[in-house]
């Protein structure tokens, strides 16, 4: 039986429950509409899944992860660690609810791995940029403070080795653990690291655990994490950026493609940025509310011309950690119907929580 949990672990996890609730009700809400050009939307914005509310891979792969990480007793142990993932991969690659349009990277992947490689061999993971190394995240975000960095670059090599699919999941996750003290400035946060990250002030450099993962692939951390940010994650972020100081004096009514001038999301770089540009926009304060409400968020995240339900998944994941509130998306009007395996899944996760992963 689990101990009673500390205040600050409940905190914990009751942002891991928001997270995970707002990152499958995103996915589910995108979904619906994921192939579908902005021109072409049902309505606008797109209005929420009627019935059972239907998640995609990014939901199942995101749960992978928090079951891998549940089976680990000892993170140290990196090979382990990189067996269990890959084991849960494995499960999901085979499971017959995986015909929810999976990412080609993924599934070539783990189909090399499953033939034996390795994922730093040449034929192991493909040497992609792909939004799938950035949108099943949240649980390795909560991880203990020694291992999160690590664990967030491992999950993502394991199908997407590329440095501009690494360095996305560490800004996204930076903003996923750290939330509450980011909200409305995630994007100004994202980019007050990459300037760190390039000017060779950061301290991800020195992260031992990050070293130790990317050892079969860089010797050099910094230069991997510069690679990592190239012109088109940099970019991407000024971009998103540009849009947030644009939409701030616009209504909400009027605020259009979401994926307009930053990218459409298919890539790990674009997807980052627009996801925290939707996590600014519903997270700021000031004198005034935020300019959307969570429920609000996840409807503009969706009705866009790109990867809406990665858009959406990843920025739920986001606002629902920056409240540390018990059920933030009820209270806020949203009570998505899931399937009932993964309403239990989900459920079970968010109990597990960071109970099991303490800071």
């Amino acid at each position: 039986m689990t101990a009673p949990a500390a205040s600050s672990d409940t905190a914990l996890l009751d942002r891991y429950g928001n997270a995970l609730t707002g990152l499958a009700a995103g996915d589910a809400w995108g979904y619906q509409v994921e192939f579908t050009s902005y021109t072409r939307m049902p309505a606008y914005p797109v209005a929420p899944p009627a019935g059972h509310w239907v998640i995609s891979d990014d939901t199942q792969m995101t749960l992978a992860v928090h079951h891998a990480l549940a089976d680990v007793t000892d993170f140290d142990d990196i090979e382990a660690v990189t067996d269990a993932i890959t084991r849960q991969f494995f499960l999901w690659q085979v499971d017959p609810d995986n015909t929810r349009a999976p990412g080609r990277t993924c599934m070539k992947s783990l189909r090399n791995l499953r033939a034996g490689a390795r994922w730093y061999d040449r034929d192991g993971a493909v040497e992609s940029a792909g939004c799938g190394a950035v949108m099943r995240l949240v649980p390795t975000a909560f991880a203990p403070q020694a291992y999160w960095l690590g664990l967030t670059a491992l999950q993502a090599v394991i199908t997407h080795k590329h440095p501009r699919a690494v360095v996305p999941a560490l800004l996204l996750a930076d903003a996923t653990r750290h939330a509450p003290a980011q909200r409305g400035r995630f994007l100004e946060h994202a980019l007050t690291t990459a300037a760190q990250i390039c000017n060779g002030t950061s301290t991800w450099t020195e992260d031992r655990y990050l070293e130790d993962v990317l050892a079969p692939i860089t010797g050099d951390v910094s230069s991997f994490l510069v690679d990592g940010l190239n012109d088109d994650v940099s970019d991407a972020l000024m971009r998103a950026a540009d849009s947030r100081d644009r939409l701030q004096d616009v209504e909400p009514a009027s605020y259009g493609d979401p994926c307009a001038d930053i990218g459409e999301g298919w890539e790990s770089a674009s997807a980052a940025a627009l996801a925290l540009l939707v996590a600014d926009m519903a997270t700021a304060s000031g004198g005034d509310a935020p300019a959307l409400t969570g429920p609000q968020a996840l409807a503009w995240a969706s009705t866009s011309n790109g990867d809406s339900d990665s858009i959406a998944c990843i920025a739920g994941g986001i606002i629902g950690s920056a409240h540390p509130e018990p059920d933030y998306w009820a209270a806020n009007g949203l009570n998505p119907a899931f399937e009932p395996r993964y309403a239990e899944e989900l459920a079970a996760a968010a109990r597990q929580g960071t109970c099991r992963l303490r800071w």
